[in-house]
């Protein structure tokens, strides 16, 4: 299984290219300060173009830092997402769920339709794909059941068949599972 629908939400992963996909946000992990760091961050923030990047030292400007589990949103830049949503995951499980559902709080509340989610974590924290799939998807679920408005489809861009794997365990296990959170 590759897709799962609740409460007419989408929740899908796939392997490809998060960069260029046609999703109005694409979200990726950050540091406190939004400064390239990390192959997937300096990927998107190179093709989304230098006023992104004047847009994230206009937020560090008014916020100081991005504290550990929450998000900002910057424009998509030159991407053909028209937002980048930008995640601050910290070095543990719980502060990983906070990120993602704060992630997916502010997208909503920005009225986004359709995200795309690396595997946050992985990179940077150093967390295998089977711990970032058993936080991230139960996490999208849950925010799905319990507060989304807006978000049609919510997905997870892997760059691996190894780590496919993994989520697509995790999205078959909230399946066996439709209304509870584990």
């Amino acid at each position: 299984m590759n897709q799962l629908t609740i409460n007419n939400t989408v929740i899908e992963i796939f392997v490809g290219d998060m960069i260029n996909a046609d999703y109005d946000a694409i979200a990726i992990p950050t540091n406190s300060r939004l400064l390239p760091s990390g192959t997937l961050r300096c990927r998107v923030l190179k093709g989304a173009g230098h006023t992104v990047q004047v847009e994230c030292n206009r937020i560090i400007s008014e916020i100081s830092n991005v504290p550990i589990g929450d998000a900002v949103i910057t424009s998509g830049g030159k991407l053909n997402a028209k937002f980048i949503i930008h995640v601050r995951a910290g070095h543990d499980q719980k502060k990983l769920m906070l990120a993602i559902w704060n992630s997916l709080k502010l997208a909503d509340k920005e009225g986004i339709r359709s995200i795309a989610y690396p595997p946050i974590s992985k990179e940077v924290i150093g967390f295998n794909a089977k711990i970032c799939a058993n936080i991230i998807i139960p996490t999208i679920k849950k925010f799905v059941l319990e507060r989304n408005n807006n978000l049609g489809n919510i997905s997870v861009c892997l760059e691996s068949l190894p780590d496919y794997k993994d989520f697509e365990n995790a999205l078959n296990n909230i399946a066996e599972v439709p209304n509870i959170m584990t």
